[in-house]
């Protein structure tokens, strides 16, 4: 088997062992939280990491690096408001972390993925429920593998516990938010 194709570990599809690194133009992450009655989405748009694939896929780790500084909302206001004090303060925080501590294939595809989220200095653990898409050899002929996982966590759990009580009853800010993540990683040679 080369280094470009996928392996088969116990009937199922996993990509070649090795070190991966986020390729910037391939790679999402979004929140999604909530406003009142609706959902508001925002991105940053600036997030680098390592993806460890172990030659046992119990082995295999990964750390990112997001730019709290990148968050964009599609409203300046918000953008504004979010990157204060009252939520990431990214003037003192400009960075939020992971740093995975496990990892489990769960069927087929999907795998969870334990670590610890650091937002404001802050870390706490989460668990993402994931899943791999594939490999390939790119355009450019790097091999490359997609990954996608999503987590929802409880902001106050970061000291971001701003809100406003509305008129009519409940608050104008959710305590949830998901997250939700698009990787597609390049392996280094």
């Amino acid at each position: 088997m080369s280094t470009t194709e996928a392996r088969v570990i116990e009937g199922v599809e996993a990509p070649p062992a090795g070190t991966y690194t986020f390729d910037p133009a391939h790679t999402t992450v979004e929140f999604i939280g909530k406003h009142m009655f609706t959902k508001t989405r925002g991105r940053f748009t600036s997030a680098e990491g390592t993806i460890v694939i172990g030659e046992r896929p119990e082995d295999s780790s990964v750390e990112a690096t997001i730019e709290a500084t990148s968050l964009q909302s599609n409203l300046e206001q918000r953008d504004t408001h979010l990157k204060s004090p009252d939520f990431l303060n990214v003037d003192e925080y400009p960075s939020i972390t992971f740093r995975s501590t496990g990892f489990r294939h769960v069927g087929e595809t999907a795998f969870e993925l334990d670590g610890d989220l650091t937002i404001k200095d802050i870390t706490n653990p989460v668990t993402l429920k994931g899943e791999y898409l594939g490999t390939g050899v790119n355009p450019y002929g790097a091999v490359s593998a997609g990954f996608t996982a999503s987590t929802q966590i409880e902001r106050e759990d970061w000291d971001m516990t701003w809100n406003m009580a509305l008129e009519a009853g409940g608050f104008l800010v959710g305590r949830t938010v998901t997250i939700e993540v698009e990787v597609e990683a390049l392996k280094q040679d």
